[in-house]
């Protein structure tokens, strides 16, 4: 007995449901890790920022010499992988430096990785970076070499 047209019909409509799902569906997994991946470059970026507004607050205060701001950054951050570097340098102020007011710019760079690897051609190797400038809130010891050289420094976290 041949197949009636509503076996044919019937058969037809899932074949047809089946291809719109292959061409759908790779579209909504993309879409679906880059909002992933977008929500955690902004999550990355927000804890950049804030680790930049942590170095500042402690540089200000004359919590220590470059080494000791730029671990006690990294320790503050949520950066997954490391390569966060904090970089020191003293600002043009009419002050004396390493007075109080003089002006000083910390910044906080960390390559971006990725968390799905879905969309690493957008996002992955970025750089974020966040930079603030502050005023030394306390005259600054001999500890803080940084800003009495004038050149300033470096750190780069480990993990």
């Amino acid at each position: 007995m041949p197949p009636t047209d509503t076996a044919i019909s019937s058969n037809r409509q899932s074949g047809a449901a089946m291809v719109e799902l292959a061409v759908i569906l790779p579209i909504f997994v993309l879409l679906l890790f880059g909002m992933i991946e977008a929500s955690w470059a902004f999550a990355q970026s927000n804890d950049v920022r804030h680790g930049a507004r942590e170095g500042a607050r402690l540089a200000a205060v004359d919590f220590g010499d470059v080494a000791t701001i730029g671990a006690e950054v990294c320790d503050r951050m949520d950066v997954t992988g490391g390569g966060v570097t904090v970089t020191l340098s003293p600002g043009s102020s009419p002050a004396d430096p390493g007075d109080r007011g003089s002006t000083g710019r910390i910044q906080v760079t960390v390559v971006y990785s990725s968390i799905t690897g879905a969309v690493d051609q957008f996002f992955d190797g970025k750089t974020l970076s966040s930079d603030i400038d502050f005023i030394l809130e306390q005259p600054l010891t001999g500890e803080a070499q940084w800003w009495n050289t004038g050149s300033g420094g470096t750190f780069t976290c480990t993990s």
